[in-house]
C-alpha cells in the first residue's frame, strides 16, 4: 500500500509487506448479481515509506579555461577519454600573455633597493633626497592607479599622498633645523625604505600573475576523470561588469599583468554555432576548454523535510528509482544528513541528505539524473486494509457497505492512510468482516446481496 498525500518535499507511502495485499474472496455464498463482489476484511503488515525527490551527483568536476586570449594550438583529448591528474590536455598560444610577462619582468628589474643615506654637501644632499623621494612617490601613484578595485585604489592613493606630505614636511623641517639633520635623514630613510618595499611588492605581484597566466596556457588535468569538451561560460559576464571600470589607454595594457584578468568576450558562441573547442580555434580569457568529471563514486542527494529528518539515521537503506531507467531500482544507503537546514519553497525547512549508491550499477546512471529515493521510516505494524474503491464518502464521512445476514448495511469508518489501491481502516471494521468491493453503484441500504 502507498500513502499518497504530499509533504513539503515528498510523497509519503504506506507499503504492505510480508502478507498478501488482496482480500480473500468469500466462498460461503455467491452474490445474487455477478457484478457485485464481496470479500473478507483482513489484517496485513504495513510499513511507512517516504519518497524523497533526489538527483545523482558525481564525486567531483573541474573545468579548465583559457587563461588569456590566444589560439588553441593543441587539443590532446577526446570526449569520453579517461585521464589522470597532471595529464596535459591541450596548449594555448597567447602572444599577449607572453608580452605581458616580458613587461612585468622589465618593470621588476627597474626597482632598486634603497641604500642608507650618507650626507655629503648638506644643501645638495637635501635637494637630491627631495627629488628622489617625490619621483618614488609619483611612480608609486602610477602603479596604484592600476588597481582595479576603486575602494582599494583610492585607499592606497590616499596613503601615498599622506606619506608624500609627511616626506615633504620632513624636508622642510630639515631645511629649517639643520641641527637635526641626522635625525631627519634617518626618518626619511625609513620612509623611503617602506615605499621601496611597496614598489617591489607591486612589481613582484605583477610578475607572479603574468607568469601564472603563461603557465596556465598549458592545460593540465587537476583531477582524474572523464573528459567533456567545453563547459559553462562565465567570463562574458565578468567582462561586461568590469568594462566601464578599468583604466583606459596605456595603463589598461598593464592591468592583466597586475591582476591576471584578460578582458574578452568569452561567451559560448552565437545561436546555431558549435561552441565545442577544436584545435585552431581562437579563444578568449575564461573560455571553457575541457571539463573533467570524476564519476568514480556516485551519490544521490535529496532534501528531507523537517517532519521526517529525526526518524532517519546514517546507514538506513533506501531504494532509488530514476526517471531515466524506468523499472530499474538501485540500492542506496544514507551517507550523511546536513546539520544546518535549507529553506523550503512552501515554508518550513529541509535538510540535505546524501545517499551512496551500492552494488553493481546496471545501467550506470549519469550525474544530474533525477528520481526518487524510497526511504522506509520506523518499523512494521499491522493494520486493517480494504480496497480503496470499497471506501465511499458522504457528507464528509467515510463508509463501506458491510454484509450482514446477506444484506448490505452502511457502516461508518475512520479512514487512515491511503495508497494507490488500498485504504487503511482505523475504526469501524473488525478482522473477518465482509463487505461489498465492487458493483457499489447498485447498492442501497438493506439490499439483499447474497
Amino acid at each position: 500500500m502507498t500513502r499518497t498525500f504530499t509533504t513539503r518535499h515528498a510523497v509519503i507511502g504506506l507499503t504492505a509487506v510480508a502478507m498478501p495485499l488482496t482480500l480473500t474472496a468469500a466462498a460461503v455464498k455467491e452474490p445474487i448479481d455477478p457484478s457485485i463482489q464481496i470479500d473478507d476484511v483482513r489484517r496485513v503488515s504495513v510499513s511507512e515509506v517516504i519518497d524523497v525527490p533526489a538527483q545523482v551527483n558525481a564525486r567531483n568536476a573541474a573545468t579548465l579555461r583559457a587563461a588569456a586570449r590566444g589560439v588553441l594550438v593543441d587539443l590532446a583529448v577526446e570526449p569520453g577519454q579517461l585521464v589522470e591528474a597532471g595529464d596535459v590536455l591541450g596548449v594555448i598560444d597567447s602572444p599577449i600573455a607572453q608580452q605581458r610577462l616580458a613587461r612585468a619582468q622589465a618593470a621588476a628589474d627597474t626597482v632598486k633597493v634603497i641604500h642608507k643615506i650618507t650626507p655629503a654637501s648638506l644643501d645638495d644632499l637635501i635637494c637630491d633626497i627631495q627629488e628622489q623621494g617625490n619621483n618614488q612617490y609619483d611612480a608609486a601613484k602610477d602603479r596604484a592607479r592600476l588597481i582595479p578595485v576603486p575602494t582599494l585604489r583610492d585607499k592606497v592613493l590616499d596613503q601615498i599622498d599622506e606619506e608624500q606630505d609627511q616626506f615633504n614636511d620632513t624636508i622642510d623641517d630639515l631645511n629649517d633645523y639643520t641641527d637635526d639633520v641626522d635625525k631627519n635623514l634617518s626618518k626619511i630613510y625609513k620612509i623611503l625604505v617602506g615605499l621601496n618595499g611597496v614598489l617591489r611588492l607591486l612589481t613582484q605581484s605583477a610578475l607572479d600573475a603574468a607568469q601564472n597566466t603563461v603557465d596556465a596556457l598549458t592545460l593540465r588535468a587537476p583531477i582524474a576523470g572523464t573528459v567533456q569538451l567545453g563547459g559553462s561560460e562565465s567570463n562574458a559576464v565578468i567582462s561586461e561588469l568590469l568594462a566601464d571600470r578599468l583604466p583606459q589607454g596605456p595603463l589598461a595594457s598593464l592591468l592583466p599583468g597586475l591582476t591576471g584578468i584578460d578582458i574578452g568576450t568569452g561567451g559560448a558562441g552565437d545561436a546555431g554555432v558549435d561552441a565545442t573547442p577544436q584545435e585552431g580555434d581562437p579563444v578568449t580569457a575564461g573560455k571553457a576548454i575541457v571539463t573533467i568529471v570524476d564519476a568514480s563514486v556516485l551519490t544521490v542527494v535529496g532534501q528531507l523535510d523537517e517532519t521526517d529528518v529525526l526518524q532517519v539515521r546514517q546507514g538506513d537503506e533506501a531504494e532509488v528509482s530514476l526517471e531515466a531507467t524506468p523499472g530499474t531500482t538501485y540500492t542506496a544507503t544514507v551517507l550523511s544528513i546536513d546539520t544546518l537546514p535549507t529553506s523550503a519553497a512552501r515554508g518550513g525547512v529541509s535538510y540535505r541528505t546524501t545517499f551512496s549508491l551500492e552494488g553493481p550499477l546496471d545501467p550506470a546512471p549519469l550525474p544530474g539524473m533525477t528520481g526518487i529515493a524510497h526511504l522506509p521510516l520506523g518499523g512494521t505494524t499491522t493494520s486493517l486494509s480494504v480496497p480503496l474503491k470499497a471506501v465511499l464518502q458522504e457528507a464528509g464521512q467515510h463508509f463501506v457497505w458491510l454484509v450482514r445476514a446477506g444484506r448490505a448495511v452502511k457502516q461508518l469508518v475512520k479512514a487512515g492512510k491511503a495508497g494507490p489501491d488500498r485504504q487503511e481502516i482505523l475504526e469501524g471494521l473488525e478482522d473477518g468482516d465482509r463487505l461489498v468491493v465492487s458493483g457499489l453503484e447498485k447498492i442501497v441500504d438493506g439490499m439483499t446481496v447474497e
